[in-house]
Protein backbone atom coordinates (compact mmCIF):
# COMPACT_ATOMS: atom_id res chain seq x y z
CA UNK A 1 0.00 0.00 0.00
CA UNK A 2 3.16 2.30 0.51
CA UNK A 3 4.55 1.41 -2.57
CA UNK A 4 1.30 2.24 -3.94
CA UNK A 5 0.65 5.61 -2.24
CA UNK A 6 3.96 6.42 -3.12
CA UNK A 7 4.28 5.94 -6.76
CA UNK A 8 1.06 7.99 -7.27
CA UNK A 9 2.70 10.94 -5.56
CA UNK A 10 5.78 10.41 -7.56
CA UNK A 11 3.70 10.46 -10.94
CA UNK A 12 1.93 13.39 -9.70
CA UNK A 13 4.81 15.56 -8.80
CA UNK A 14 6.25 14.38 -12.36
CA UNK A 15 2.68 15.00 -13.77
CA UNK A 16 2.56 18.88 -12.23
CA UNK A 17 6.34 19.77 -13.16
CA UNK A 18 5.56 18.89 -16.48
CA UNK A 19 2.51 20.81 -16.87
CA UNK A 20 4.24 23.88 -15.26
CA UNK A 21 7.56 24.21 -17.07
CA UNK A 22 6.73 25.37 -20.41
CA UNK A 23 4.36 27.59 -18.64
CA UNK A 24 7.24 28.89 -16.45
CA UNK A 25 9.34 28.85 -19.66
CA UNK A 26 6.12 30.66 -21.60
CA UNK A 27 6.04 33.66 -18.86
CA UNK A 28 9.31 33.83 -19.13
CA UNK A 29 9.58 34.56 -22.79
CA UNK A 30 6.77 37.26 -22.25
CA UNK A 31 8.82 39.07 -19.41
CA UNK A 32 11.48 39.43 -21.41
CA UNK A 33 9.24 40.65 -24.23
CA UNK A 34 8.10 43.07 -22.03
CA UNK A 35 11.67 43.85 -20.74
CA UNK A 36 12.76 44.40 -23.95
CA UNK A 37 15.46 42.35 -23.53
CA UNK A 38 16.38 40.33 -26.40
CA UNK A 39 19.25 38.25 -25.32
CA UNK A 40 16.25 36.16 -23.02
CA UNK A 41 13.98 35.86 -26.08
CA UNK A 42 17.21 34.68 -27.89
CA UNK A 43 17.66 32.28 -25.28
CA UNK A 44 13.47 30.98 -25.54
CA UNK A 45 13.16 31.08 -29.59
CA UNK A 46 14.25 28.79 -32.16
CA UNK A 47 14.31 30.96 -35.15
CA UNK A 48 15.42 28.19 -37.63
CA UNK A 49 12.23 26.91 -37.26
CA UNK A 50 10.00 29.37 -36.32
CA UNK A 51 11.10 30.53 -39.96
CA UNK A 52 9.62 27.76 -41.48
CA UNK A 53 6.57 28.42 -39.75
CA UNK A 54 6.21 31.97 -41.04
CA UNK A 55 6.74 31.21 -44.27
CA UNK A 56 4.78 28.82 -44.62
CA UNK A 57 1.88 31.16 -43.59
CA UNK A 58 2.85 33.83 -45.86
CA UNK A 59 3.24 31.84 -48.62
CA UNK A 60 0.42 29.79 -48.17
CA UNK A 61 -1.76 33.03 -47.72
CA UNK A 62 -0.31 34.60 -50.95
CA UNK A 63 -1.15 32.07 -53.04
CA UNK A 64 -4.32 31.59 -51.51
CA UNK A 65 -4.65 35.46 -52.22
CA UNK A 66 -3.72 34.86 -56.03
CA UNK A 67 -6.25 32.25 -56.13
CA UNK A 68 -3.88 29.66 -57.41
CA UNK A 69 -5.28 25.82 -57.52
CA UNK A 70 -3.45 23.09 -56.02
CA UNK A 71 -1.81 21.62 -59.06
CA UNK A 72 1.87 21.56 -60.22
CA UNK A 73 1.75 25.24 -60.88
CA UNK A 74 0.76 25.98 -57.21
CA UNK A 75 3.55 23.85 -56.30
CA UNK A 76 6.01 25.88 -58.18
CA UNK A 77 4.35 29.22 -56.59
CA UNK A 78 5.05 28.07 -53.68
CA UNK A 79 8.67 27.86 -54.72
CA UNK A 80 8.17 31.50 -56.09
CA UNK A 81 6.64 32.51 -53.05
CA UNK A 82 9.08 31.51 -51.08
CA UNK A 83 11.99 33.62 -52.48
CA UNK A 84 9.78 36.41 -52.97
CA UNK A 85 8.78 36.09 -49.34
CA UNK A 86 12.38 36.17 -48.17
CA UNK A 87 12.57 39.80 -47.49
CA UNK A 88 9.62 39.98 -45.46
CA UNK A 89 10.43 37.03 -43.36
CA UNK A 90 13.85 38.32 -42.39
CA UNK A 91 12.36 41.15 -41.28
CA UNK A 92 10.49 39.22 -39.00
CA UNK A 93 12.67 36.27 -37.69
CA UNK A 94 15.26 38.58 -35.98
CA UNK A 95 15.26 38.50 -32.03
CA UNK A 96 14.00 42.37 -32.04
CA UNK A 97 11.19 41.89 -34.17
CA UNK A 98 9.81 38.51 -32.64
CA UNK A 99 9.68 40.74 -29.63
CA UNK A 100 7.68 43.45 -31.58
CA UNK A 101 5.50 41.27 -32.84
CA UNK A 102 4.45 39.77 -29.90
CA UNK A 103 4.21 43.02 -28.16
CA UNK A 104 2.31 45.01 -30.20
CA UNK A 105 -0.03 42.13 -31.95
CA UNK A 106 1.56 43.52 -35.32
CA UNK A 107 4.68 43.03 -37.65
CA UNK A 108 6.02 46.51 -37.01
CA UNK A 109 9.38 45.90 -38.67
CA UNK A 110 7.12 44.92 -42.14
CA UNK A 111 4.27 46.68 -41.49
CA UNK A 112 4.94 50.29 -39.21
CA UNK A 113 1.23 51.25 -39.59
CA UNK A 114 -1.28 49.04 -36.85
CA UNK A 115 -4.00 47.03 -38.72
CA UNK A 116 -7.56 48.39 -39.02
CA UNK A 117 -8.74 45.78 -36.36
CA UNK A 118 -6.66 47.19 -33.85
CA UNK A 119 -4.86 43.98 -32.42
CA UNK A 120 -3.34 44.01 -29.29
CA UNK A 121 -0.20 42.19 -28.34
CA UNK A 122 1.32 39.65 -25.88
CA UNK A 123 1.99 41.29 -22.17
CA UNK A 124 1.92 40.24 -18.32
CA UNK A 125 -0.97 42.02 -18.39
CA UNK A 126 -2.82 40.54 -21.62
CA UNK A 127 -1.69 36.77 -21.06
CA UNK A 128 -4.26 36.09 -18.32
CA UNK A 129 -4.46 34.09 -15.25
CA UNK A 130 -2.63 30.82 -14.66
CA UNK A 131 -6.07 29.10 -14.98
CA UNK A 132 -6.67 31.20 -18.29
CA UNK A 133 -3.79 30.03 -20.11
CA UNK A 134 -3.98 26.80 -18.62
CA UNK A 135 -7.27 26.37 -20.33
CA UNK A 136 -6.10 27.90 -23.70
CA UNK A 137 -3.08 25.65 -23.97
CA UNK A 138 -3.03 22.18 -24.96
CA UNK A 139 -0.12 19.53 -24.48
CA UNK A 140 1.69 16.89 -26.24
CA UNK A 141 4.83 14.87 -25.42
CA UNK A 142 7.56 17.31 -25.86
CA UNK A 143 5.55 19.63 -27.30
CA UNK A 144 2.90 22.84 -25.98
CA UNK A 145 1.18 25.26 -27.64
CA UNK A 146 -1.14 27.83 -26.05
CA UNK A 147 -3.43 30.60 -27.81
CA UNK A 148 -3.25 34.34 -26.66
CA UNK A 149 -3.61 37.09 -25.17
CA UNK A 150 -6.47 35.09 -23.54
CA UNK A 151 -9.00 38.08 -23.68
CA UNK A 152 -9.31 38.18 -27.59
CA UNK A 153 -11.24 36.25 -29.04
CA UNK A 154 -9.96 32.57 -30.54
CA UNK A 155 -9.34 33.97 -34.16
CA UNK A 156 -7.42 37.15 -33.40
CA UNK A 157 -4.93 35.19 -31.45
CA UNK A 158 -0.98 34.26 -31.75
CA UNK A 159 -1.06 30.26 -31.47
CA UNK A 160 2.42 29.84 -30.03
CA UNK A 161 3.81 26.32 -30.45
CA UNK A 162 6.79 25.60 -27.82
CA UNK A 163 9.07 22.29 -28.21
CA UNK A 164 11.49 20.49 -25.67
CA UNK A 165 14.73 20.88 -27.48
CA UNK A 166 17.72 20.42 -25.49
CA UNK A 167 16.19 20.26 -22.56
CA UNK A 168 14.39 23.45 -23.15
CA UNK A 169 11.14 24.44 -24.01
CA UNK A 170 11.94 26.64 -27.23
CA UNK A 171 8.96 28.85 -29.10
CA UNK A 172 9.28 27.22 -33.20
CA UNK A 173 6.49 28.55 -34.31
CA UNK A 174 3.61 31.09 -34.32
CA UNK A 175 0.65 30.59 -36.25
CA UNK A 176 -0.71 34.02 -37.19
CA UNK A 177 -4.12 35.51 -36.97
CA UNK A 178 -5.57 35.83 -40.71
CA UNK A 179 -5.94 39.60 -40.45
CA UNK A 180 -1.93 39.60 -39.97
CA UNK A 181 -1.06 36.91 -42.67
CA UNK A 182 -2.72 38.56 -45.02
CA UNK A 183 -1.53 42.24 -44.43
CA UNK A 184 1.95 39.77 -44.56
CA UNK A 185 1.07 38.51 -48.08
CA UNK A 186 -0.17 41.96 -49.03
CA UNK A 187 3.29 42.65 -48.56
CA UNK A 188 4.89 39.93 -51.08
CA UNK A 189 2.84 41.01 -53.22
CA UNK A 190 3.47 44.51 -53.62
CA UNK A 191 7.55 43.80 -53.19
CA UNK A 192 6.67 41.40 -56.32
CA UNK A 193 4.70 44.46 -58.20
CA UNK A 194 8.23 46.66 -57.19
CA UNK A 195 10.46 43.86 -58.28
CA UNK A 196 8.81 43.72 -62.09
Amino acid sequence: MRKTLLALVVVGLLWTGYVTWPLYDLIALVRAIDARDVNTVVHHVNFGRLRASLTEQIVSAYVQMLGIQASPLAQQAVVVGLSIADPAISKLVSPQAVSDLLAAGWPIGVIPEPPPSGNIGISTETLGTAWQIFSASHYGIGRFEVSAPTILPMPNRFHLTFQLLAWRWQLVGITLPENIRNLLANEVIRTVREHR
